[in-house]
């Protein structure tokens, strides 16, 4: 498949993902997996950003970090909880259910719930600097006109494809049914929403949401549209330094520079 053939819809994400699945293996399971990836015609830049990618996947998966928060019964509690941004609430459920400290985490890892589940992929410098380029940041924000908002996505798909690449490692069967979804939507919007169906014809993601937070903090707070059992993805760029990403309920806090990829259930974390 050339440059110039690669699809520039969801179908990109199956292109890059195939390939960043297959290099995975291979490199995480070596005397398991002995196949070569499937080779695609990609930009350099592309497949020195996939490597980079995941290479820093294998490097945390082989780093698993213990730690005892009970994935099962924290869901129970936060679907309690329904404005998910009660403080008041995060703390009695700290003092109640105390996290070990893992203290502040720098280097590739995985942290993993009691019962071994992984509740949390941290890749730092996972993005090449291509890939950090590539990222690009709108002219303007929320009054993105339509023709700028494609212009975007057309820019970004690249990028955004190889986040979907990340989520069909982690867990495939949910990038499997979030790609069905986006199949299932431009199959029903072709005909009676030309607005999203034009859209689709570059979407480039088995996400169906991109949220962009730019020179802002943000406070504790949970995802009121995932899943206990769904991760979300953040991408960090820019030239910025001396962040921290802080998640309570783990008891740790991660190095948030630029390049770092990190996915975890924003509804639980």
């Amino acid at each position: 498949m050339s440059i110039s053939s690669l699809p520039s819809d969801y179908q990109l994400s199956n292109c890059i993902a195939l390939y960043m699945r297959q290099q995975f293996f291979s490199e995480a399971f070596p005397e398991e997996y002995h196949w070569t990836p499937t080779p695609f015609d990609l930009h350099t830049d592309t497949t020195i950003g996939i490597r980079s990618i995941v290479s820093t996947m294998v490097d945390a998966y082989h780093n698993p970090v213990q730690s005892n928060v009970d994935l099962i019964r924290l869901e129970e509690s936060v679907s309690r909880n329904e404005s998910r941004l009660d403080l008041e609430w995060e703390d009695q459920f700290l003092i109640t259910y105390p996290p070990n400290a893992l203290g502040v985490l720098d280097c590739p890892a995985v942290i993993l719930g009691w019962d071994d589940v992984i509740a949390l992929w941290y890749l730092p410098n996972a993005l090449s600097w291509s890939t950090k380029m590539q990222f690009d940041t709108p002219d303007i924000s929320k009054d993105l006109n339509r023709d700028a908002s494609l212009e975007w996505l057309q820019a970004m798909a690249v990028p955004n494809a190889m986040i979907s690449g990340v989520l069909s490692i982690i867990h495939p069967p949910l990038y499997k049914v979030g790609i069905e979804g986006i199949e299932k939507l431009k199959t029903e919007t072709a005909l009676n929403n030309p607005i999203m169906a034009r859209a689709l014809v570059v979407w480039p993601t088995a996400f169906t949401n991109i949220s962009l937070i730019s020179n802002r903090p943000c406070p504790l707070h949970h995802d009121p549209h995932s899943s206990g059992n769904w991760y979300d993805i953040t991408a960090n760029v820019g030239d910025h330094s001396s962040c921290i990403m802080s998640i309570p309920t783990l008891g740790v806090e991660l190095v948030y520079d630029p390049g770092m990829v990190v996915a975890f259930s924003g509804h639980l974390l």
